[in-house]
């Protein structure tokens, strides 16, 4: 690749997983966090029945984090308690009530007697206490911030390799921009060329001649193009050390210099511009697959 100028990478990758655990007097929590690619931000959020008043909350931790991309966050609590009660009360009076009825049968109460009759044993209620909430909103922050750190990191390597590409597509503008003087000579090569192959020996006009090459040579004129391309690769480069949510800018940034190029590569007649233009967009196209996953 090419040697690239050095800038100072702060972009966030969108792809980033962070764990969180806490131990309290009721029970265990954890908190996991993934995030995908996505093109605006979506917020999941899976938890017990028992802690569903605490969405709003971690929903608002995550939009302070994270501007774009998709995250699920998955909340499971363990209870230090049994998950069971026994009415204790209601089984003595359905023994009591099914022992008199065995007396007049001449029958025996047994324990699944008892059992059938239900609401003996019944599920204990797994919500935890509201006042328990900032434990677990604490262990939430504590996952999100290493997805973030997760996402950092994996921005990072993904800035670097755009900072070495984005040099490639500079140096390709530069050998455009220094090939690019020589097409009016060019054009007037190739049509006094084609005008001798049809000349019936009529006398050519000097100043027609140079009007015509004029002509041609101002349609095929890349200049502003160019200039064009450079601010564009200028605006990308500071867009990679700008930090924030910055991959939207990037892929508008991407269409205008694919719009630049396909106009060069449509007025330049010269082979080895053309040649350079089909590089450029090829490599274009490896910077567009990188910033799909950057924030």
């Amino acid at each position: 690749m090419a040697k690239s100028k050095e800038i100072q990478v702060s972009v966030l990758s969108m792809t980033g997983y962070g764990r969180g655990a806490g131990e309290f007097p009721w029970g265990r929590v954890t908190v996991e966090v993934r995030s995908l690619n996505h093109r605006y931000l979506e917020i999941a959020v899976r938890s017990p029945k028992g802690i569903l008043f605490l969405e709003p909350e971690v929903r608002r931790l995550v939009r302070d984090r994270v501007s774009r991309g998709k995250v699920e966050v998955f909340l499971s609590c363990e209870s230090a308690a049994p998950d069971f009660r026994i009415d204790r009360k209601r089984a003595g009076e359905v023994a009591q009530g099914l022992a008199e009825v065995a007396s007049m049968l001449g029958d025996t109460v047994r324990l699944e007697h008892i059992l059938a009759v239900g609401e003996i044993i019944n599920t204990r209620d797994t919500e935890i206490p509201e006042e328990m909430g900032q434990a677990i909103l604490d262990t939430a922050a504590e996952a999100l911030e290493r997805m973030v750190a997760h996402r950092r990191t994996e921005g990072q390597a993904l800035g670097s390799d755009l900072v070495s590409r984005v040099g490639e597509l500079e140096e390709k503008v530069s050998r455009i921009e220094g090939i690019a003087p020589q097409v009016p000579d060019r054009v007037r090569r190739q049509l006094e060329s084609f005008l001798e192959s049809v000349n019936t020996g009529s006398q050519i006009d000097p100043q027609r001649l140079e009007a015509e090459i004029a002509i041609l040579a101002q349609k095929s004129d890349v200049t502003e193009e160019i200039t064009r391309l450079k601010t564009h690769l200028a605006a990308f480069r500071m867009a990679l050390s700008s930090g924030g949510a910055v991959g939207r800018r990037m892929d508008f940034l991407l269409q205008e210099m694919q719009r630049e190029i396909n106009t060069i590569g449509s007025k330049s007649s010269h082979p080895e511009i053309s040649g350079i233009v089909v590089d450029f967009k090829t490599d274009m196209e490896k910077v567009r697959e990188q910033i799909q996953n950057i924030e």
